[in-house]
């Protein structure tokens, strides 16, 4: 693998720094008779579709050391030369323009970039580690899996922040009440080894075999189904099914919902590859007509069943993203089971993106099945265009990119290259995950993929820092931050916006109750009220800012870095350096 945690995005750990880094250092002019010039507000300024005024309070002290510059442009309304103040860890003195303001309040504007960000939730996924580890019985730590996983890493695959896997209920739960937690945590455990979050589907049918565990077919539960050339569909209409499906639905839930190292959950447990068709079984149209109904009543028990075992997702899991399969060709039974599933929170996602043809010249994905799902739940509710805005859209390639060109010949050339429009219809969907198969990419493909990759998901920067330059330890002060979402969808799951003071003798941090999550693309300025310690000693400190994340139990995960920004400034604990505060007694 290209080095997941040292290559791609700015910053990682052992990266070289490639940009010149500046920071405009500020000195306040001091307020007549002594006042204080956290009293006066500073300029919010920047406009946007949101302004947050919260209180934020302070969190621990730690030594720390610093010795990067912060990738920013600044200027300050004090006329003055900004010089170090030797209270802060920095290497070098930056000089800036300076205007006069009896405010004495700081402006830091960073440096945008354009390179590739590698986060969770967003871009390529790995896929099952490539299969290098964690396949039953289980045989490496996440430490072995992971280092396994690196050693591996497909040619030109890009740096992943998700792992996605499928499971079998088979696998999980061989024993009635005995799930396998063991294979999801270290799979969980393993993709937070390597700097990601994990995704997982569970599958009910499994070619030629039982996908369900057989004492589920066996006494005394006798869950009824057919064989299809040794391939078992069971009657997801059954009463014993369904209640058992909601008791292992709900156990996972009770386990993982929420935890930070999940980032969705995939509602898979209808049909082959858990894909809600009937693409394993021959001469079986949909996953309606192989239950043989006769009438409405036959069509609306099976669609019952479907919304029955959505609903055992949504309860297990509120706090966790899920996406739904999109089906609404067939029938319009299928379009009220697909928009069910968006009625309770779920995004969707696609299996086959970029078929342009690989079942031949008469049909395809791209052109004909996917445009008339979407235009079918649409007619039935407008609102489902705007599901991204609050559900992820995940996508899996047809076949793999590589023989979209070694088989099929397809361009990746703008306009009209079908692997360029097939990046192109993935933004246009708002598109976060990328299921690439985890294989090796063409180099013909790499421009434009790179191009749809700073697009896709979320791609936050910082348009506008402000602050006062100079505050009174025990009083509060005022933090503008302008956000800006540059992506096409949002984050999904939450992440602690949280500033930080510190120069080399401590540190404090402040948490920010700002939700990412409902940063949609655009501007969302942010004020924070920022209280300074009362025993925070005067001197002069740096000013970072992260995204921060959790530590998980159960399993235990370690918190992620600070998610990767589309500015420059990153420090090699994944903070930003913004800018300098002076503290006074």
């Amino acid at each position: 693998m290209p080095e997941i945690h040292l290559k791609s995005s700015p910053g990682r750990p052992g990266e070289q720094v490639n940009r010149l880094l500046c920071l405009a250092l500020v000195l306040i002019v001091a307020v007549a008779c002594g006042e204080s010039t956290e009293e006066s507000t500073p300029d919010g300024g920047g406009g946007g579709d949101a302004d947050t005024d919260t209180d934020v309070d302070s969190d621990t002290d730690a030594d720390t050391d610093a010795d990067t510059d912060a990738d920013t442009d600044a200027d300050t309304d004090a006329d003055a030369d900004a010089d170090t103040d030797a209270d802060a860890d920095a290497d070098t003195d930056a000089d800036a323009d300076a205007d006069t303001d009896a405010n004495g309040d700081v402006n830091v504007y960073p440096i945008l970039h354009d390179e590739v960000l590698t986060n969770p939730g967003m871009g390529f996924a790995n896929f099952h580690f490539g299969w290098w580890c964690n396949l039953p019985p289980i045989s490496f730590t996440p430490a072995e899996c992971a280092e396994r996983v690196e050693a591996n890493w497909p040619v030109n695959y890009p740096d992943a922040g998700t792992s996605y896997f499928r499971w079998f209920w088979s696998e999980l739960e061989p024993v009635r009440g005995e799930i396998d937690f063991e294979m999801i945590d270290t799979a969980i455990q393993s993709a937070n080894a390597l700097g990601e979050t994990l995704s997982f589907r569970v599958i009910t049918i499994k070619e030629n075999e039982l996908g369900v565990p057989d004492w589920l077919v066996g006494a005394p539960y006798n869950v009824p189904g057919e064989s299809f050339a040794g391939t078992f569909w069971p009657d997801y209409r059954n009463a014993t099914f369904l209640a058992e499906h909601e008791r292992f639905i709900a156990a996972l839930g009770e386990r993982y919902n929420d935890h930070p190292g999940i980032d969705h959950v995939d509602i898979g447990t209808v049909g082959c590859y858990g894909e809600w068709n009937t693409a394993c079984i021959t001469g079986e149209d949909t996953i309606f007509d192989i239950l043989d109904p006769q009438n409405d009543a036959d069509f609306q028990v099976i669609a019952d069943a479907y919304r029955t075992m959505i609903d055992h997702h949504a309860a297990a899991f509120p706090q966790t993203p899920t996406v739904m399969l999109g089906i609404g060709v067939d029938s319009d039974w299928e379009v009220a089971v697909m928009l069910h599933a968006i009625d309770q929170g779920a995004g969707w996602r696609v299996d086959c993106w970029g078929d342009w043809g690989i079942w031949g010249d008469a049909w395809n994905h791209m052109e004909d099945l996917y445009p008339a799902m979407i235009a079918n739940v649409t007619a039935q509710n407008p609102d489902f265009v705007d599901v991204w805005k609050t559900a992820p859209v995940q996508l899996e390639v047809c076949g793999t990119i590589d023989q979209w060109q070694d088989i099929y010949g397809w361009s990746a050339q703008p306009p009209d290259g079908k692997v360029y429009r097939t990046f192109q219809w993935a933004l246009e969907q708002h598109a976060s995950v990328l299921n690439g198969k985890f294989r090796a990419l063409p180099d013909a493909f790499m421009t434009e993929l790179n191009e749809m990759l700073r697009k896709n998901g979320y791609r936050l920067v910082i348009d506008r820092f402000n602050h006062f330059g100079e505050v009174r330890a025990g009083e509060q002060t005022e933090f503008y931050t302008n956000w800006r979402n540059i992506g096409v969808a949002p984050s999904y799951r939450p992440r602690t916006v949280t500033y930080r003071l510190r120069n080399a003798t401590a540190e404090r941090t402040f948490a920010s109750p700002s939700d990412i999550r409902t940063w949609l693309p655009g501007s969302w300025p942010v004020r924070d009220q920022v209280t300074i310690p009362a025993d925070l000693a005067p001197g002069t400190y740096w000013i970072d800012i992260g995204l921060l994340d959790r530590a998980g139990t159960n399993p235990t995960t370690q918190p992620l870095p600070p998610l990767y920004l589309g500015i420059g400034g990153r420090q090699a604990d994944g903070w930003y350096q913004l800018s300098e505060l002076t503290v006074t007694d």
